[in-house]
């Protein structure tokens, strides 16, 4: 069974990062670019929300016993598979998962035009999924 305290906790807890995220992504992007300190924190505060909705759904997963994702993008399959949340959201959090994986392994090698470009859809996205998560967990 779902534990409804901890799911609110780090939906809350990713929400506040999005919010910290995007009111630096907002800027425009030779801004952002231009901005290091500031683009780092962006980066960073991003990395922490995507962080709290794989461990979310790797919360999900195991609490309703549905196995073992084959990787941190597999477990938002597996709450698709189970009408958690729909195939399209699934997608989109595996694709955040990717952007995850590059600021996790390399902010030197980041293309910030591409990081600022993808998170202008990405984070009502991440938003969305949140909202649908908080409704499937019925808080």
């Amino acid at each position: 069974m779902v534990r409804r305290d901890l799911v609110a906790a780090k939906i809350g807890r990713a929400r506040v990062w999005l919010n910290d995220a995007s009111a630096i992504l907002v800027n425009p992007v030779d801004d952002f670019v231009a901005d290091p300190k500031g683009r780092d924190l962006a980066l960073f505060y991003l990395f922490l929300a995507i962080q709290e909705c794989i461990d979310l759904a790797a919360h999900w997963v195991a609490d309703e016993g549905w196995g073992e994702p084959d990787d941190a993008g597999s477990a938002f399959d597996v709450l698709a598979d189970h009408g958690v949340i729909d195939r399209e959201a699934a997608t989109a959090l595996r694709a955040a998962t990717a952007l995850r994986n590059r600021i996790a392994h390399g902010y030197a090698l980041l293309d910030y035009r591409r990081v600022h470009r993808e998170a202008q859809p990405g984070i009502p996205a991440l938003r969305d999924v949140l909202a649908a998560i908080a409704r499937a967990a019925g808080i």
